[in-house]
């Protein structure tokens, strides 16, 4: 029997944690060599794992296995989007909302071993002003945080709470203008508007507890003003409870999203700051990339 071929596309200035160390020695240890074939392929800047996956269509490459965080997920999702080519994991991010949701494992031989055993999932893509991403969007400060964080030179829990802090007490909130499929358009003054297919945005951090990434529809949260005497208490349930159930968010299912500000906004989509905008829309493609999860996986 043919060996399928397997490229790691690798990201080196992922994570930059101990755990997220990763060396071709855990390949050779944890891949099937029986079953598989592989190469790896580092990325050298923003962007490059774009034509790197543009080739693995060109050589026709079974397996694409991603060893960085959710930006470089989402630069090889909408390459193989819709293509048939299965994507795996290999979570050394920060944020890791994919592997988090899919119960991926953030311990990287037990991520390669979940090539050998694992099964196939499809996925949804959310495409929004023609861009696809797999697991949270955010316009507002969402965004806003996303963008004071690509500026720390360090990554983790502590550099994303640093960029939560750094403008919180002053930010001053948009008024949104909201239209969910065909229904009447209404308004909302909020920090955030998060989109969502996976229903968090890494850290384990969950705003909706309901997403199923493969249902063919999506999630916006509101993230409404709060008493920022509160601010503790709202990371605390954030990070180690349920923030999910506080009274400041709003949650909606929808398949078709229209959004507009009555300011220039910061957008983040999985991870990566976009630049600002103050009109979106977006729409659902249901079950557009093939993904390797655990064999016990259930949405």
């Amino acid at each position: 029997m043919k060996k399928k071929s397997v490229r790691f596309i690798l990201n080196p200035r992922s994570g930059g944690n101990l755990r997220s160390r990763f060396n071709e020695r855990m390949i050779k240890q944890n891949l099937d060599l029986n079953k598989f074939t592989y190469d790896i392929m580092p990325t050298q800047y923003a962007g490059h794992a774009i034509k790197i996956a543009q080739q693995c269509l060109i050589e026709e490459i079974d397996i694409v296995a991603v060893v960085g965080g959710d930006g470089t997920q989402n630069e090889v999702g909408q390459v193989l989007m819709n293509t048939g080519v299965t994507m795996a994991n290999i979570p050394t991010g920060s944020g890791n909302a994919n592997a988090r949701k899919l119960n991926i494992p953030l311990h990287i031989p037990q991520a390669i071993q979940l090539i050998n055993t694992g099964k196939i999932f499809p996925i949804d893509a959310i495409l929004l002003n023609g861009q696809a991403f797999f697991m949270a969007a955010g316009l507002g400060y969402d965004g806003k945080v996303i963008q004071q964080f690509d500026k720390i030179p360090f990554r983790g829990v502590g550099s994303y709470l640093t960029s939560i802090l750094s403008t919180v007490f002053t930010y001053q909130l948009p008024t949104y203008t909201i239209t969910l499929d065909n229904h009447k358009p209404f308004t909302r003054k909020a920090y955030t508007v998060l989109i969502t297919n996976s229903g968090q945005v890494g850290y384990n951090v969950e705003f909706c507890h309901e997403s199923v990434m493969n249902d063919g529809i999506f999630e916006i949260t509101i993230v409404k003003d709060f008493n920022k005497l509160k601010l503790p208490h709202i990371i605390k349930e954030a990070f180690w409870g349920d923030v999910a159930a506080e009274d400041f968010l709003e949650t909606y299912t929808c398949k078709k999203l229209k959004l507009s500000t009555n300011t220039l906004q910061a957008l983040q989509m999985d991870g990566d700051f976009k630049g600002c905008t103050n009109n979106i829309t977006a729409t659902i493609k249901k079950q557009a990339l093939n993904y390797i999860v655990p064999q016990d996986y259930l949405p």
